[in-house]
């Protein structure tokens, strides 16, 4: 990326450090853990921002971690909490889109997803592929008792017709869908 700005490129060069200690923060690893900047998450976070927002989005991120100081070189691990605490109080919006991006791209590492099955949690990159083992459904010990609702077995499901709905040509604008 091209930036003419010399204060951008000042900012969008720190980008990286200050990005990564941000998700540090976010998600500091220990207990056999490794923290997020290790993971390399920042870097899919980075690619989901230039996706939604533009290219534009690396600039005002940067602008945006600046302003709480970040990488926050020499700065205690307390003032480094507040500096986030003071993100997610002064702009919700953005704060929540960073936390769950990194989040999500933290627990979507190969290296994360390997670690939570070797501790005895099924996780897979990719459990669409084959699924989960599942136990078989057994009605004697799981139909619920709450007597809510009933249960009807597969082989009574009968199918509802829906001829008269129009859905080929009725736009449904509860769900927006457009037919």
């Amino acid at each position: 990326m091209t930036v003419h700005d010399g204060t951008k490129g000042v900012a969008l060069a720190q980008l990286a450090d200050a990005l990564a200690a941000f998700v540090d923060e976010l998600l500091p690893g220990g207990n056999g853990w490794p923290k997020a900047s290790v993971v390399g998450i920042q870097f899919p976070l980075v690619e989901r921002l230039i996706e939604q927002n533009g290219e534009p989005a690396l600039t005002a991120l940067a602008q945006t971690l600046n302003k709480i100081g970040a990488p926050w070189a020499g700065m205690e691990p307390a003032e480094r909490v507040e500096a986030v605490k003071s993100l997610e109080a002064s702009d919700p919006g953005r704060f929540g889109w960073l936390r769950d991006a990194a989040f999500q791209a933290y627990y979507e590492s190969p290296v994360i997803v390997m670690l939570i099955d070797a501790n005895g949690t099924p996780y897979k990159i990719r459990p669409h592929l084959s699924g989960y083992d599942l136990p078989k459904f057994d009605r004697a010990t799981q139909t619920p008792r709450h007597n809510r609702g009933h249960y009807i077995p597969t082989d009574q499901v009968k199918p509802v017709d829906t001829s008269g709905l129009n859905l080929d040509t009725v736009k449904t604008e509860k769900w927006g869908l457009q037919r």
